[in-house]
């Protein structure tokens, strides 16, 4: 052999052999590189402090279907993925598996699948194996899919959902549909798992305010995954009960009552937090009739800089709705657009409430501003477009009103939603060197740093608008008010869109348009042309 050779082989065999060895180390070893913008695929802040902070073990128990087809399949991977990051940031606290429950039945389950009936109606079933019985009750429910065997599509049933379990406590995620929100949704779980207490969201009731089991049963629904939320009745009270970390103030008709009133602000100089979600008018959506709100609040608003209108603002970027028009023998629904449901293409500021949120919709708002007090700090959270502008009372909010018959002059944007936060002042602090009747002092400033928010509208959080862009607002404003932040930005990754521009012409469109389908192809034809006109030019030199 000659010795050029040898030394290749041995070059080949300490390449193959070092190639081996990182395999070997990487077992236990778990990293990737992450070039998306926002960094959709890499462990939030958030997540890691989580997982660092587990004291006690956490087992999660994936239990999917093998060879599920595209697109469930990738679910599969991510979710693997995202596990082995979790357990690498725990230190081996967290730990899970991955089973497919077909694998787990017996020959009994299998004879009993078999095993066909049919009810009174015809319709075609079969009893529940054991295994499909034991996971109903851990709350993993089987979903249908449709494949292709045997050159055939089929209905499959699968499963996708996940078990978190701590000491004698679990969280299930039944299916997992939507991978965007998934490390969101087990961060927060395994948060409620190994929390001491639960933080108390007070949704204030009375006052002709919807009530949470009727217009607000998502917000009731949505918050109830993290929080205890409570509704909390002010009459007759001096102060907030004390186990109460913020509040919500959503859509009261008539006036708080002045001890109400001392009773919030109260609250929020202990340095606690409230969101106002406040109306001018409030609409009956089946007959759109408008019916005025008197909340009372503005005295109160005002002494932390904030001021809060009662002109309705109207926007050319709105929403659409279906009315339907007789036309002879036939009701025909025809789509108009509403101007009083402005469509938000994105939220203002750098805040954590509202950072990567587009698609907000806040229906039936008036005007909002905030002047910021010594010591705080106000941002504007919400605007509508350059396209809108006010109306003034009596509102006309006809969705059959004739636009083309009216001169509208557009003076946008109007704030629509603002923060405040910081050391706020008591509206009652000329009475901070007095007592109440019960002898409780007034505190004449917050003591830390309190958090207001304060929106000209309600029926963003009505269940009849509850979408997933105004769920992610209203979950962002609560993690903000229990001054949990770090979570906000979690839950946002992803969704934000990447436009061109904020306005293109039709021209600048349709060259981004074209030149994206046909720019590339162009240039890698005329790449190739131009190489093969050099070699033609070479060969012609070389054979002269």
């Amino acid at each position: 052999m000659k010795p050029g050779s040898t030394n290749a082989n041995i070059f080949l065999a300490a390449i193959v052999g070092c190639l081996v060895l990182l395999n070997v180390l990487g077992l236990r070893t778990f990293g990737r590189f992450d070039a998306t913008r926002d960094e959709i695929y890499t462990l939030a802040q958030s997540s890691r402090e989580t997982m660092e902070k587990l004291e006690d073990p956490v087992t999660v128990t994936a239990y999917f279907t093998d060879d599920l087809p595209p697109p469930y399949s990738s679910n599969a991977r991510y979710v693997r993925d995202l596990l082995e990051e979790f357990r690498a940031a725990s230190r081996g606290r967290l730990s899970f598996e991955f089973l497919d429950p077909m694998t787990q039945e017996t020959a009994e389950d299998q004879e009993a699948k078999k095993e066909m009936k049919r009810d009174i109606f015809g319709r075609v079933f079969r009893e529940p194996t054991s295994v499909e019985r034991e996971l109903a009750q851990e709350g993993v429910q089987p979903v249908e899919i449709r494949v292709i065997e045997d050159d055939q599509m089929q209905t499959k049933r699968a499963y996708m959902g996940i078990v978190i379990k701590h000491q004698e406590k679990k969280e299930v995620i039944p299916v997992v549909q939507d991978v965007r929100t998934l490390e969101y949704d087990l961060t927060t779980l395994v948060r409620k798992l190994t929390r001491p207490k639960t933080p108390v969201l007070g949704v204030v009731q009375g006052h002709d305010a919807p009530s949470l089991r009727e217009k607000l049963t998502a917000v009731q629904t949505l918050l109830s995954q993290q929080y205890e939320v409570r509704p909390v009745d002010l009459s007759g009270k001096e102060r907030v009960d004390a186990d109460v970390d913020a509040l919500l103030v959503v859509g009261p008709k008539t006036a708080f009552q002045p001890a109400e009133v001392k009773a919030i602000d109260q609250f929020v100089m202990e340095g606690k937090s409230v969101a106002f979600f406040l109306d001018s008018v409030q609409v009956d959506l089946k007959t759109f009739e408008p019916s005025e709100a008197t909340h009372g609040l503005g005295p109160l608003l005002a002494a932390w800089g904030i001021q809060v209108g009662d002109r309705l603002v109207a926007d050319v970027e709105s929403a659409q709705l279906n009315i339907q028009e007789r036309r002879g023998f036939m009701l025909v629904s025809m789509p108009v657009p509403y101007p009083f449901i402005p469509m938000l293409e994105r939220l203002e500021g750098d805040s954590p409430v509202t950072r990567g949120l587009s698609g907000v919709s806040l229906p039936f708002s008036t005007a909002v501003t905030a002047t910021a007090p010594e010591g705080a700090q106000a941002t504007v959270l919400a605007k509508s477009s350059r396209k809108s502008w006010l109306e003034g009372k009596p509102y006309n909010i006809d969705p059959r009103r004739d636009w083309r018959s009216e001169t509208v002059t557009p003076d946008g944007p109007h704030p629509l939603m603002v923060q405040v936060s910081g050391k706020l002042k008591s509206h009652f602090a000329a009475e901070a060197q007095a007592s109440t009747a019960s002898g409780t002092p007034v505190l004449a400033e917050s003591k830390g740093e309190s958090r207001v928010i304060v929106a000209g509208g309600s029926a963003a959080l009505w269940d009849d608008f509850m979408g997933r862009p105004n769920q992610a607002l209203l979950l962002n404003v609560a993690d903000w008010l229990l001054l949990d932040p770090a979570l906000l930005e979690m839950r946002t990754r992803g969704m934000a869109e990447a436009p061109l521009r904020q306005e293109l012409s039709a021209t600048a469109r349709n060259a981004a348009k074209f030149g994206n389908a046909f720019g590339i192809p162009f240039a890698l034809v005329a790449f190739g042309l131009v190489r093969w006109r050099m070699r033609e030019a070479r060969r012609a030199t070389v054979t002269v």
